[in-house]
């Protein structure tokens, strides 16, 4: 499991939920999930901010950022 699944599962939030927060689309956001793709990181800052764990801690989610 990745870290970014991880995050969402711990936080009982469906995909469709961190997709809108963050402003992305669901299959942009599985994409991430299924390591398909990376983020830019103002993306992945805002998905960080939606899993409220906050942008500065974004290399939580996406460590290679």
């Amino acid at each position: 499991m990745n870290n970014l699944k991880e995050y969402r599962e711990k936080k009982n939030l469906p995909q469709e939920k961190v997709a809108k927060l963050a402003g992305i689309s669901i299959r942009v956001y599985q994409r991430y999930e299924q390591n398909e793709r990376e983020p830019k990181i103002s993306t992945a800052q805002q998905i960080a901010i939606a899993l409220g764990i906050g942008a500065e801690n974004v290399h939580k989610l996406f460590p290679l950022l």
